[in-house]
This record gives structure tokens, C-alpha cells and sequence, in this order.
């Protein structure tokens, strides 16, 4: 039943390469520069390509009370500098005290330095897992303005050409200028740093990891529209929606496709297959029609003959239900009754998947 819904979409094609030839573990990675081109150039953008220099400061740590001492919470101060011009903007990171490396999740949050009020720091700690956050406001503002923050370093005039990359790409960018540091923590396992999202970030995450292959997992929650619903026979937000109210979140090529999805040389299911071979997981919400929660559950479908074939586990087919958790692949999928949050069942179902 699912796989015949998925097969009505009229997806192109992903498991061949541009030329016809039929896509093997040997020439995936050429497949995937393709796929990544096409993104690249159609969807999120490309930054200018321009030389940077990165530093980073540690200005607060406290392992005393945080947590009731338990934990340790650490701020920093990363600067980045572009043809001599420097940028700076802030991220922290909670990690449990333990006697080996933790694995740690890394989300671009719509909150301030320390978004207590919505993020479960406490219970992530408890569940043996790091998280670390920045406001990606602080990065670059939430709208057309190309002048300000990080954007500026890169569009000096705040004017982009068709093919250059939006806001998500720049958010995207300062995550893995983030992971940079990361890596270079002996008491984070470097293997194990997972982008996460949510909604417009959820976004951003599908697109870090399809950037940077050093994380070890992808995870998308309710990012819907451009991020992890497929957009032909979308039935919430469509491209025309999404490229009139939030165009300077992508490539201004992308417009080009609003009211002609079908004509798309890519769908949604190119995206989730750049987070190959690592651990995909998609959480969707019953409530959130506007981003399609059936169209992310059949885009792990759609993705999960690329998993097979490369050795590993698709999402299992299963009946849309408002409740639904298929923890059983390296693509996992859930689905919980409510609408457009991250909640604290979300959390405790990624840190479940990523056990």
C-alpha cells in the first residue's frame, strides 16, 4: 500500500546515475556528487568560495552546580574571519561527567544561549548523550537581509546571484565551523556528533549533514516543505508557499519550481540520501499537516532501497498511524500525535534510535 502511494509521486529517478547506468556501492559516491550538485545548485545554494581563518574562546565553564554537578557546561566564543573581516557568535555545550567519550547532539535552536525553557538539557544528560546548541539567529538574521552577521562576510553587498546559497546554507555553514571545534574535544566521541533540527533548522540539519560527512547521524524534525516531505503531491506547504513567504532560505534558483514541482530534476528523497551510509531519522508530527507528515514517512521509503543496497537497513513499511515508531532500520522514522513542537517524547525517541 505505501510503496504504491510512494510510487505515485513520480519520483526521479535515484538509483540511477545521470547518464542511465544503474547505481552500485562502487560508484555511489560519484551518484552522490551528483545529487549534491544538483542540490547545491537548484535548492539550499552555494556559499562564494573564499578562503577563512577560525578561532575559539572559551568564556564561561561551570561543573559545580549544573545539573546538581553532574554535568558540565561550557560557553565559547567562535570567530571567524573572511578577507579580513572577522565574525563572531556564540554556542555552549552540556556534556555528562563520565570516564570515556559521550556521543553529543549538535542543533541550530531557535532560542537564546540557554534555551532552558524548551530544551530537556537535563534528561539528554541523564540519557547518557551531550548536546550542544547556537541561536542561529546570532548567526545571520531570519529574513532578505544578506548585509548582516556571517552573510555579510560572504555577500559584501548583500545581493546573490541565482545559484548562491541562502540562509540555511549560511546556518548550515557556521554548524560545521561549530563540529570543527568539537572534533578537537577528547570527551566527545568524534564518531558519534549527530546534526539535529527542528522545522526551518530541521532544514538546515538535513542539509549540514549532506555537506559535511563528519557527522556521525542526520536527524530531521518537522522540517516538512524543502527539507524532509517530498514535494510532489505535497498536501501541506508547497515550493510556491515556501519560495513567496521564506525564499532567502534557499537558492533564488528554487522559485523557479513553485507550482511546477514535477518538473523538479530532484525531490526530497535526493536530500535524505546524501545523510548515506550514516543513520537517518525522520520524527514527524499527526497534527502538523502543513508539513506533510505522510510525505516525510514515504520519503524514508524512498530512500531506503539506496540503504539496502549499500549493506544496510531501510524504515519498515507500516500503516500511517498517529502514533507510529520504526526504530527497526539505519532509517528511522516516528511519528507521535500533536503538532509543530519539539517535544520532550521526541527527544527521548532520537536518543532511543541513536542507543
Amino acid at each position: 500500500m505505501m510503496k504504491e502511494l510512494l510510487e505515485a509521486r513520480g519520483l526521479p529517478e535515484l538509483m540511477r546515475m545521470e547518464d542511465g547506468t544503474p547505481v552500485t556501492e562502487e560508484n555511489w559516491p560519484q551518484r552522490r556528487q551528483e545529487i549534491f550538485r544538483i542540490l547545491e545548485n537548484q535548492l539550499f545554494g552555494r556559499l562564494p568560495q573564499k578562503p577563512f581563518t577560525q578561532s575559539c574562546e572559551l568564556v564561561m565553564e561551570e561543573q559545580k552546580y549544573y545539573h546538581g554537578g553532574k554535568s558540565i557546561l561550557r560557553v565559547y566564543k567562535l570567530t571567524v574571519e573572511v578577507e579580513g573581516k572577522p565574525f563572531s557568535w556564540r554556542f555552549w555545550y552540556s556534556i555528562p561527567k563520565a570516564n570515556q567519550p559521550v556521543p553529543l547532539f549538535l542543533l541550530p535552536c531557535f532560542a537564546r544561549l540557554l534555551p532552558v525553557d524548551f530544551l530537556p538539557t537535563e534528561e539528554i544528560i541523564d540519557g547518557g548523550y551531550g548536546i550542544c546548541c547556537f541561536d542561529y539567529q546570532e548567526v545571520s538574521s531570519d529574513d532578505n537581509d544578506f548585509t548582516n552577521g556571517l552573510a555579510a562576510l560572504f555577500y559584501p553587498d548583500g545581493v546573490r546571484q541565482p545559484h548562491d546559497g541562502g540562509k540555511i546554507a549560511l546556518w548550515a555553514w557556521a554548524a560545521s565551523r561549530i563540529l570543527d571545534q568539537l572534533l578537537q574535544a577528547p570527551e566527545i566521541d568524534s564518531q558519534r556528533i549527530m546534526i539535529v533540527g527542528h522545522s526551518r533548522l530541521g532544514k538546515t540539519a538535513l542539509w549540514t549533514g549532506a555537506s559535511d560527512t563528519r557527522f556521525g547521524g542526520v536527524i530531521s524534525v518537522h522540517s516538512g516543505c524543502g527539507g524532509a516531505a517530498i514535494a510532489r503531491g505535497n498536501t501541506g506547504e508547497k515550493v510556491a508557499d515556501i519560495t513567496k513567504n521564506f525564499g532567502f532560505w534557499f537558492a533564488p534558483a528554487y522559485a523557479a519550481y513553485a507550482g511546477k514541482e514535477e518538473t523538479m530534476p530532484f525531490d526530497q528523497h535526493f536530500l535524505l540520501s546524501l545523510a548515506a551510509p550514516r543513520r537517518l531519522y525522520v520524527e514527524s508530527a499527526a497534527g502538523d499537516l502543513w508539513a506533510d507528515p505522510l510525505g516525510e514517512y514515504l520519503d524514508c521509503l524512498a530512500v531506503s532501497p539506496l540503504y539496502e543496497m549499500l549493506g544496510l537497513r531501510g524504515v519498515e513499511e507500516a500503516e500511517p498511524r498517529e502514533d507510529m515508531l520504526l526504530h527497526g532500520g539505519d532509517v528511522g522514522y516516528s511519528r507521535r500525535p500533536g503538532t509543530h513542537f519539539f517535544t520532550r517524547l521526541d527527544w527521548q525517541r532520537i536518543m532511543a534510535f541513536f542507543r
